[in-house]
């Protein structure tokens, strides 16, 4: 009689599983990304385009490039945003709004793809398994009056991210798609400190 390889009778690796195992020895990223909001009220989606970068597990550095400049840092859940002023540009720097360090926190959430993290706050159906396709729902209600759903794609290789898709409680709907994808890029000492 011939026995099997235990190996055959080994149940096929979950999406979340794949994920984490292509992203082992992933631990930083950057990428340019382009933001359209289709606002509920106007025809004309609205268009701009900045840089992304992240470090685990708690760094985040969300930059708008154009139209204007903006954006916000996430340093180990402290926090730092900044504006453009005027023609010759001027930078206001303030303390990250509570509003923006939960918003960067979920980002962080969004594209570390880390399923058990992710079900703490969010339904999480997968919509394709190729490509990589994750849908997730607000579990808390009064979040779910902000924002109905999250729908992230992610790449062939798993690694990095492709595009978060954000549809708000009142229809409009911001679509992010990342480009020029870059793993494990040198960093500056001052990426995460300052604008």
């Amino acid at each position: 009689m011939t026995i099997a390889p235990a190996s055959s009778f080994s149940k096929e690796l979950t999406l979340f599983e794949r994920i984490k195992i292509a992203n082992e020895d992933v631990h930083s990223l950057k990428a340019t990304f382009t933001q359209s909001s289709k606002l509920a009220l106007f025809n004309d989606p609205l268009v701009v385009s900045g840089e992304l970068t992240l470090q685990k597990p708690e760094f985040l550095r969300w930059e708008y490039t154009k139209p204007s400049v903006s954006g916000f840092i996430l340093n180990d859940g402290d926090g730092l945003q900044w504006t453009s002023t005027g023609r010759n540009y001027s930078v206001v720097r303030t303390e990250l709004s509570t509003f923006l360090r939960t918003m960067a926190s979920q980002m962080l959430l969004w594209v570390n793809i880390d399923e058990e993290a992710l079900s703490e706050d969010f339904r999480v159906t997968i919509l394709s398994t190729e490509p990589p396709v994750i849908k997730l729902e607000s579990k808390d209600k009064e979040m779910a009056k902000f924002i109905k759903s999250i729908v992230i794609e992610l790449p062939v290789s798993l690694r990095g991210i492709s595009r978060i898709i954000v549809t708000e409680g009142n229809d409009s709907i911001i679509t992010l798609t990342f480009s020029n994808i870059e793993i494990n890029p040198v960093l500056s000492e001052t990426t995460f400190v300052k604008p």
